[in-house]
């Protein structure tokens, strides 16, 4: 019984080793300031905008704890799983998350206690935004899934959306106006797009809770 145990905790040793040295080979660093705080419809911080237009994203559950430990005008290293770069922008799936003048990090690791289900964690209302565009946001695959605008403001909406809102903006619509479910806090102000429109041209949306184009 004794060598079968110790053949075990062997071979486990030997996943984390190998897992360790694969995450290792695939993860990557960038630095930069932060520009602002990226949240959920809820007004979770599950991120950070770098000044250079990189999305790091990291867990909601952890949100807290990200601004903590940075705050805009913070210079960042992130360190995780690094997506495609697109003519929108790129996106860092964080693994770790340093203020690079004091030293204090935040480590992704899976919440203590199960998360609470979406109309438990936190308060929203039906928001209307509108101002111009900064610039797109896109996920670590490199698809677009959302906008922010000049005044800080942040659009989301589901991927499949994204090429429409991408070409429209190239054809010179920079004008937005987005309702939806969303917050406002001390962290900026967040709206899931259940309608969006581009100087007055109405982008057709699809996803839950969305009209039917």
């Amino acid at each position: 019984m004794r060598i079968k145990l110790l053949v075990l905790a062997a071979i486990l040793i030997l996943i984390v080793v190998i897992v360790a040295i694969i995450w290792a080979r695939r993860a990557r660093s960038v630095t930069g300031t932060v520009q602002q705080y990226l949240l959920t419809p809820h007004g979770e911080v599950d991120g950070v905008l770098l000044t250079d237009g990189t999305v790091a994203r990291f867990p909601p559950h952890l949100g807290t704890a990200l601004a903590g430990i940075a705050k805009p005008g913070d210079e960042v290293a992130v360190v995780g799983f690094l997506g495609p770069t697109t003519p929108h922008g790129r996106a860092i799936k964080a693994r770790t998350i340093t203020n690079k003048k004091n030293g204090q990090s935040v480590v992704d690791h899976p919440p203590s206690t199960p998360p609470l289900p979406p109309d438990k964690r936190g308060l929203t209302s039906t928001l209307t935004v509108q101002g111009t565009v900064a610039r797109l946001l896109v996920n670590d695959k490199g698809d677009v899934d959302g906008l922010i605008l000049v005044g800080g403001e942040q659009v989301k909406f589901p991927p499949p959306n994204g090429p429409v809102v991408a070409k429209m903006l190239e054809e010179g619509k920079k004008t937005v106006e987005a309702s939806g479910n969303g917050t406002t806090n001390a962290f900026g102000t967040v709206v899931d797009a259940m309608s969006l429109s581009m100087d007055g041209q109405a982008v057709p949306l699809s996803g839950p809770g969305r009209p039917r184009p």
